[in-house]
C-alpha cells in the first residue's frame, strides 16, 4: 500500500481527504516504526549552516506557480486552531543565540538519538490526523501547526511532506525550501513520484527564494532577519528568505544596533554592509529572577545570557523578558518594557512563572512592528508562551493601517495569529520625494510643409516633399513627489523643405519701364532653423515604466530661407526664360508651444531612457515675407524683372517630434 502523500493540487475534498487519512495513516505511522535495536527510521536532520532546517517564515509573499497554486485561496485571518511554534525543528539542537521562546518542547526535540516513547508516538499521531483534516478544510496555517507539532514529537517523513506542502500554500516559499531539502536528505530512498515531486518543488521554490550576504560587523555580533535569529557574525554561508520586503537586525553588547530595510528579489543575493558603531551613549540594564530560578535573559528577541545578567545596552527602550535555556520549556515571564538612560543603571527583578499558552504572531509586511498588552516586541514574527487568558495584540507599520486584535489563549493551547496589514495611501511613505531632474532628447522634425503663400502655390502640377530636419530639446525641472514639474525648456529644430514646379509670379520690367505681371514655376528649398526657450509644467506617474505628460511653451527666434530657380515664358509666348537663383533670408520671432506624451524605463537608480511624441506648434506674429527687391535678367530686351511678395510661411506651423531622450534624477 503507497503511504500517504498530501498534495492538495490533486482534491480538496474533504471526504477524500478522510478516506485517504483514514486507510494510509496507520501503515504511514507503521512504516516509520524503529526495527528492534535499531534508531528510529526518521532520523534527525542535519540543521543548514545558514539557518535551521525549518525556519520561521520571513520572506514577502510572492505568486504561486501553477503547481503550486491551492483550488481556493488561503486565508490570512487569525487561526484558531493551536499553532505549534517553528523557531526551531524537531532534529534540531537549539542555538546558542536563539530567537524569543519557542512553543513546543519534547525530549525528543533536544536529543535526536533518544527513541520516541509510545506516548510522544501516539500523540505526535493524534496531530498529524488533524493536520490532515485541516488540510482537507484548506486551514493550512492551522494544519502546518499540527504537522510541525508531530515532527517535534516523532519525526515521519509524511508530516514533512505535507508541512512542506502548507509552507507553500503559505506562500513561506523559503520554509518551504528547506522543508523538501531536508525531505531529501533524511530519506534518500523516497517512492520514485514523491522523490520527483519534491525535486520539481525545490526547482521552483529557489527562484522564489533569495539571500543576503551579510559582511563586515563585529564577531559574534547576532543577526536578525525579520524578527528571526539567524545565526552571528562571521556567517559560514549566506542567509536564505523568502522574495521580499525584510527587516535587517544586527546586535552586539556595547554597540549601537545596526538596522535596515532590504528588498529582496527571488534568486538574488543582497550585500549588507554592516558597521557596528560603539555605543556613544549607553546604560546598563540588570535583570535577575526573584526565585532564583535557571533561566535566560532575552533582550530585544536576543538571548544575553543567564539570569542574573547585567551589560551595557544603548539608550532607549528595550523588550526583556526570561525563559528556559534554549526556550523550550514552559517557565518564563511575559515580555516587558525596560526604559535605558543615559549613564544610569536600570534593574528589572522579574518572577518567572508557568507560562501555560503559546502565541506566534506573524505580521506581513514581514518587519511590522509587533504589540503585546502594549509592549512592543520588536519587528517581524514573534514566538513565545504567555499566561492563559484575553491578549491584546497589535501590528504596525510605517504607511499602513495600524490592525489591534483580542486574543484569548486556553491552557495548553496554541494560537498562530497573522497580520495582513492594509496600505494607507495617504501615508508620508508612499509619497514620493521631491527632486531635481534634467531630460535631454533628440529627435526630428517632420511636417507637411511651412505654410504661406509659398505652400499654397503647390497646386497639382507641383511636387512637395515632407518638412524634415533634426531637433534637440534639454529640459530641467523641480519634481514634486506628486509627480508634478516645473522647469526650465531649451532647445533647438532644423527643418527643410523641397517644393518643385510650383506656381510664382514675375514683374517684368521692360524698357518702358512698365511692370508687366507674368506667371510661370519655380524650385524652392526652404529652411527654417530656430531656438527655443521656454518654460514646461509636467506630470509624471510610474516608477519602472513612466508615464509622462508635458507642455512647453516661450519664444522662438529664428530664421527661415528660400532659395529659387523660377522658369517664365517671354511675353510673346515663343520661348520660356530660366532666371538666375536667387534667395532671401528673413528673420522672425515666434512663439511655440509644444505638448507632449512620453514614457520611459528606469534602468537604474538615477538613469532613465524614454521614447516621446512631441508637437511644435509656431506662432508668429506676423507671417515671414519675401520681399526681396532683387532685380534678375529676365532676356534680351526684356529688361530685368524681380519675384512678387509673397509669404514664406503661415503664421501658424505646426511640426510633429518623435524623440529618443535620457533622464537623470540629481537628487
Amino acid at each position: 500500500m503507497r503511504r500517504l502523500f498530501v498534495d492538495p493540487l490533486k482534491t480538496s475534498s474533504r471526504l477524500r481527504w478522510a478516506a485517504l487519512g483514514a486507510l494510509l495513516l496507520v501503515p504511514a505511522f507503521a512504516a516509520a516504526q524503529p526495527a528492534p535495536s535499531a534508531k528510529p527510521a526518521a532520523g534527525p536532520a542535519k540543521p543548514a549552516t545558514s539557518a535551521s532546517a525549518i525556519p520561521a517564515a520571513s520572506g514577502a509573499p510572492a505568486a504561486p506557480t501553477a503547481s503550486q497554486a491551492p483550488t481556493a485561496a488561503a486565508t490570512a485571518a487569525p487561526v484558531s486552531t493551536p499553532a505549534a511554534s517553528t523557531a526551531a525543528p524537531a532534529s534540531t539542537p537549539a542555538p546558542a543565540a536563539s530567537p524569543a521562546p519557542t512553543t513546543s518542547g519534547s525530549a525528543s526535540s533536544t536529543d535526536p538519538d533518544r527513541v520516541p516513547t509510545a506516548a510522544e508516538k501516539q500523540e505526535a499521531r493524534s496531530h498529524f490526523e488533524k493536520g490532515l483534516t485541516l488540510m482537507g478544510e484548506e486551514a493550512w496555517a492551522a494544519a502546518l501547526a499540527e504537522f510541525l507539532l508531530s515532527l517535534d514529537l516523532y519525526a515521519t517523513r509524511n508530516a514533512l511532506i505535507n508541512a512542506g506542502a502548507c509552507y507553500q500554500k503559505l506562500q513561506r516559499f523559503d520554509d518551504a525550501l528547506d522543508a523538501y531539502e531536508r525531505l531529501m536528505r533524511t530519506y534518500p530512498n523516497l517512492p520514485a513520484d514523491d522523490k520527483a515531486l519534491a525535486q520539481k518543488a525545490i526547482t521552483e521554490l529557489r527562484a522564489r527564494v533569495g539571500t543576503f550576504d551579510v559582511v563586515g560587523g563585529e564577531p559574534g555580533a547576532t543577526i536578525v532577519v525579520s524578527g528571526q535569529t539567524r545565526g552571528e557574525l562571521p556567517l559560514v554561508a549566506p542567509l536564505r528568505a523568502g522574495a521580499g520586503s525584510h527587516v535587517i537586525r544586527v546586535f552586539k553588547e556595547g554597540f549601537e544596533p545596526f538596522e535596515t530595510r532590504v528588498d529582496l528579489a527571488g534568486g538574488q543575493t543582497a550585500r549588507i554592509d554592516v558597521k557596528l558603531v560603539p555605543l556613544a551613549a549607553s546604560g546598563r540594564l540588570k535583570v535577575s529572577e526573584v526565585g532564583g530560578r535557571a533561566v535566560e535573559v532575552v533582550v530585544d528577541n536576543i538571548a544575553m545570557g543567564n539570569a542574573p545578567w547585567d551589560g551595557l545596552v544603548s539608550v532607549g527602550s528595550h523588550v526583556v523578558l526570561l525563559r528556559e535555556p534554549g526556550g523550550r520549556g514552559r517557565i518564563g515571564t511575559q515580555p516587558v518594557s525596560a526604559a535605558v538612560k543615559t549613564g544610569e543603571v536600570t534593574t528589572l527583578s522579574l518572577r518567572a512563572e508557568d507560562l501555560d499558552s503559546a502565541l506566534r504572531i506573524e505580521p506581513r509586511p514581514p518587519g511590522a512592528r509587533v504589540f503585546i498588552n502594549g509592549v512592543d516586541v520588536g519587528g517581524g514574527q514573534w514566538v513565545g508562551r504567555l499566561r492563559s487568558g484575553k491578549h491584546k495584540v497589535e501590528a504596525y507599520e510605517e504607511g499602513f493601517e495600524r490592525e489591534t486584535r483580542e486574543v484569548t489563549l486556553v491552557s495548553g493551547g496554541r494560537e498562530l495569529v497573522n497580520f495582513d496589514l492594509k496600505r494607507d495611501d495617504d501615508a508620508p511613505r508612499w509619497k514620493k520625494p521631491s527632486k531635481w531632474v534634467v531630460e535631454g532628447s533628440l529627435g526630428l522634425a517632420l511636417g507637411a510643409g511651412f505654410g504661406g503663400d509659398v505652400g499654397a502655390s503647390c497646386d497639382a502640377g507641383c511636387q512637395s516633399g515632407v518638412a524634415i530636419g533634426p531637433s534637440l530639446m534639454v529640459h530641467g525641472a523641480y519634481e514634486l513627489g506628486s509627480g508634478f514639474g516645473l522647469g526650465v525648456s531649451v532647445g533647438y529644430v532644423l527643418a527643410f523643405h523641397e517644393l518643385r514646379q510650383r506656381k510664382a509670379g514675375l514683374l517684368l520690367q521692360p524698357e518702358t519701364n512698365d511692370s508687366i505681371p507674368v506667371e510661370g514655376v519655380a524650385d524652392e528649398s526652404l529652411r527654417f532653423q530656430s531656438a527655443l526657450l521656454g518654460l514646461h509644467l509636467s506630470y509624471r506617474i510610474g516608477e519602472t515604466f513612466p508615464f509622462v505628460l508635458r507642455a512647453s511653451g516661450g519664444i522662438a527666434p529664428g530664421q527661415i530661407r528660400s532659395d529659387r530657380r523660377g522658369l517664365f515664358p517671354t511675353l510673346d509666348g515663343t520661348s520660356n526664360v530660366t532666371l538666375d537663383p536667387a534667395a532671401a533670408s528673413v528673420n522672425t520671432m515666434m512663439a511655440f508651444v509644444a505638448p507632449e506624451a512620453r514614457v520611459g524605463w528606469r534602468f537604474s537608480e538615477h538613469l532613465e531612457a524614454t521614447f516621446g511624441l512631441r508637437a511644435l506648434i509656431l506662432i508668429a506674429p506676423e507671417a515671414p515675407q519675401w520681399n526681396e527687391p532683387q532685380f534678375l535678367n529676365a532676356g534680351a530686351n526684356y529688361g530685368q524683372g524681380r519675384y512678387t511678395d509673397e509669404s514664406l510661411m503661415g503664421q501658424v506651423s505646426v511640426m510633429v517630434m518623435p524623440m529618443l531622450g535620457l533622464r537623470y534624477d540629481v537628487q
